[in-house]
């Protein structure tokens, strides 16, 4: 059901946890706009990103993706969930072993030092255990200075999607709901926004150089800026087309 449903009604309907989407960051549709299930892309740098668990109800982010030869980030794994530091570094060092990515991008306002201590020890650790080959090298983790404030944070990673500069190579239900739900105003950290915002500061450095302040984002692709599916570049058509793997 989940796999099936849109994300609203997969909340509301399956989980009673109905939330408003007037005033979120972006619009359910845009997101099954920017899922691109057909477009062959050569990869040019795959990522894992992580924004650690503050403590309390905070839920760490972990998201894979990578930047296309096309200029695009493209999302393509979400293993965020509620974990312990021991159990969300485990989960990204497995996450870039299966992925091959080559950095891991860690969300740096928080944690710094103690986020590179957990993703050494666990990496070490699953070699040890034989889940990661002894001669795969650990991925390098680079820092990620994000905005301080969670909205000035997000608003210019929802830009990037408007402006088809970011996509989704599948459906995924938790992160969906959270960038077409989450509010300023609300008390839980969005740790799969933040996450995800860590992989495109990453890979588009150029995107952390400015945010909207104060300004209404779209809650729909703007004309011009989206093509036709079928058009090279454009965008994934509105009936969310998932790519194969």
């Amino acid at each position: 059901m989940k796999r099936t449903s849109i994300v609203r009604d997969w909340h509301s309907m399956a989980q009673g946890d109905l939330q408003p989407a007037e005033g979120a960051l972006v619009s359910e549709k845009l997101l099954r706009l920017i899922r691109d299930g057909v477009t062959v892309v050569e990869l040019q740098k795959i990522a894992v990103s992580i924004d650690p668990s503050g403590g309390g109800r905070d839920v760490p982010g972990i998201i894979g993706g990578f930047l296309g030869e096309d200029g695009r980030v493209w999302t393509t794994d979400d293993v965020s969930g509620a974990m312990s530091s021991a159990e969300w570094s485990t989960a990204a060092c497995l996450l870039a072993d299966r992925t091959n990515a080559s950095i891991i991008y860690v969300e740096w306002n928080f944690g710094r030092d103690m986020c590179v201590l957990a993703i050494q020890t666990s990496w070490e650790n699953l070699q040890n255990d034989g889940e990661i080959p002894k001669d795969v090298l650990m991925p390098a983790v680079l820092p990620v200075r994000a905005k301080q404030g969670k909205l000035l944070r997000a608003e210019p990673i929802a830009q990037q999607m408007v402006q088809d500069k970011a996509r989704f190579h599948e459906v995924f239900p938790d992160l969906e709901r959270e960038w077409s739900t989450w509010q300023y105003t609300d008390p839980d950290s969005p740790g799969r926004i933040d996450a995800s915002c860590v992989l495109v500061y990453g890979l588009i450095p150029e995107a952390n150089q400015g945010a909207i302040v104060h300004a209404p984002l779209p809650q729909a692709p703007q004309p011009g800026q989206i093509g036709r599916a079928n058009q090279p570049g454009g965008a994934a058509s509105a009936y969310g087309r998932r790519i194969s793997k």
